[in-house]
């Protein structure tokens, strides 16, 4: 008897759930600033991102993970702008993960780092205001299939707060 106990309790552990253990990816704040938006803007009106006002044009905007990752750039205007350059004339910058999640910044001005590549932590261009903003700021988002997710900051950051360079504003 006690050896078949031990084989039938053997079997149940096996059965046991045991949680896998998944490796979040911090996203960090590329530099100081406060966060002026998250999910909906102050009007109400749906946003689906993080906003974080900076220096403009003093502030580098770092790529935000830990570990090597191809960014995408788009460059809309190349001149240094602070207040706005009109809707659809922000630049962007993106990277795309093998689980379809896209994470998208913009606003951010252009300088010599602001190239198609291959980088870990590098520096991305500057604090700006390009599109439609009314302050230089850089813009954060996650969407998949053209639906923005908001999970990845919830419970990690909120309106008013001020952020540090390197401080985790969300995991994804």
């Amino acid at each position: 008897m006690p050896h078949t106990l031990k084989h039938s309790l053997a079997a149940l552990a096996s059965l046991a759930l045991i949680p896998t253990v998944a490796i979040a990816l911090e996203v960090r704040a590329p530099h100081d600033g406060t966060v002026t938006d998250t999910t909906y803007y102050s009007s109400g009106a749906f946003h689906g991102a993080v906003d974080l006002t900076g220096r403009c044009n003093l502030d580098p905007v770092d790529a935000m993970f830990a570990g090597s990752m191809y960014w995408n750039f788009t460059i809309r205007t190349t001149s240094a702008v602070c207040t706005g350059s009109g809707s659809g004339n922000q630049n962007a910058v993106s990277h795309t993960f093998a689980d379809g999640n896209v994470f998208r910044m913009w606003h951010f001005n252009r300088t010599a780092n602001s190239t198609d590549r291959t980088c870990d932590r590098c520096s991305l261009g500057n604090v700006g205001g390009t599109g439609a903003v009314t302050q230089a700021l850089t813009h954060f988002q996650v969407d998949k299939n053209g639906t923005r997710n908001t999970a990845w900051y919830s419970g990690y950051t909120v309106r008013g707060e001020f952020i540090t360079r390197g401080e985790v504003i969300g995991v994804l």
